[in-house]
């Protein structure tokens, strides 16, 4: 190509060889791993009202298991949350610096799957038993609306992981094959064993990825021991239930009340910022010609939630719709669009008390 040339545009033809599997269909049936993603998310301190304090950084945990003789359950996620209670990387994040204790208040950000939803009941008890156990003032449960998981900040570092697997063949049959012609097992010890060298191998790689400068602690977990047994379960009645927690249908509150011979003393400041235990309802605001209104359900479009700390300060009584006055106790998901014909149903007609499920 000539000097007067060099900046022309032109067409070039370049040839690839490809060469991929004959096939990317499933071997047989529950051929496949299950990783299961936690990340500690890391909050600057002195950050209040600062909504960059709460950023996406952090040691990340996968806990890989077969999908053949293992499940993703609320039972399995609650094993694996005590698994990271124990890990060093977590440590900063889970424990208090000086006696190590388990620190006093936790929100989890979930899918929302069945296996985590925070108004089914097995993750509520799932939930309880870690509230008990680890002596928490708090404990939330929230998850996004259908549709917005991509706000979930696990979601949001699953590219890094992602990126890693690309190209990896993980064989099913490493240690020899334990189907036959039809994809039936044949033998399952052996079964198993291939499983768990496709599970570490996966885990290995995982466990070389370091996002954001923080960890990745990924380990395959065995069949046989990868669920909390529901007999060590610590379980509360109904009573207790009225009193301690709230659901909704999107974010489920558990919390400590004030009588001590039901719940220690509190470990941190949190009722001095929530004296009434659970967070209120988010109610919209509107200046209107006679001053500042919560907005009718209706107005879906324009509805402006101002900040806890602003709804806190504010009598509701005064500027609610009249709309609203059919309810004794404000419920969580009184703005909540997808549930407005519902809301009634779900109110206990005795104590008055909000329920995300009428199975509860």
């Amino acid at each position: 190509m000539t000097t007067a040339n060099k900046q022309t545009p032109f067409l070039m033809h370049m040839e690839y060889r490809v060469s991929l599997p004959d096939h990317d269909w499933v071997v047989a049936a529950k051929h496949k791993l299950i990783p299961s993603v936690y990340k500690a998310i890391q909050i600057q301190p002195n950050g209040i009202g600062n909504s960059v304090a709460v950023g996406y950084s952090g040691p990340t945990y996968i806990a890989v298991r077969s999908g053949k003789h293992s499940s993703s359950t609320a039972f399995a996620h609650g094993l694996d949350f005590e698994t990271s209670l124990e890990i060093p990387e977590f440590e900063e994040i889970t424990r208090n610096v000086i006696d190590k204790t388990v620190k006093p208040i936790f929100i989890f950000s979930v899918d929302g799957g069945p296996d985590e939803n925070p108004r089914f009941q097995k993750v509520i008890n799932i939930a309880t038993h870690h509230f008990l156990k680890n002596n928490m003032d708090a404990l939330f449960i929230a998850t996004n609306a259908p549709g917005r998981s991509a706000f979930n900040r696990v979601e949001r570092m699953m590219a890094p992981l992602s990126k890693e697997l690309a190209g990896l063949i993980l064989p099913h049959d490493h240690f020899g094959r334990h189907l036959d012609g039809q994809g039936n097992t044949i033998d399952t010890e052996l079964e198993k064993r291939n499983f768990e060298f496709a599970g570490r191998a996966s885990a290995k790689v995982w466990s070389q990825v370091n996002i954001d400068g923080f960890s990745t602690i990924a380990e395959y977990i065995d069949p046989e021991s990868s669920e909390l047994d529901d007999e060590i379960l610590l379980k509360k009645d109904e009573q207790w239930f009225c009193v301690h927690v709230r659901t909704s249908q999107y974010f489920t509150q558990i919390v400590k009340c004030m009588d001590t011979k039901c719940c220690m003393k509190p470990r941190s400041s949190y009722f001095s910022v929530i004296p009434d235990r659970f967070l209120p309802p988010p109610i919209p605001l509107v200046q209107s010609s006679d001053g500042l209104k919560a907005n009718e359900r209706a107005d879906r479009e324009s509805h402006i939630f101002p900040s806890l700390f602003v709804s806190k300060t504010i009598n509701w009584s005064d500027i609610l719709p009249k709309s609203t006055r059919s309810f004794k106790a404000l419920p969580y998901d009184l703005y909540c669009p997808s549930v407005q014909s519902e809301l009634l149903d779900r109110t206990c007609k005795v104590c008055n008390i909000y329920f995300a499920s009428k199975v509860m």
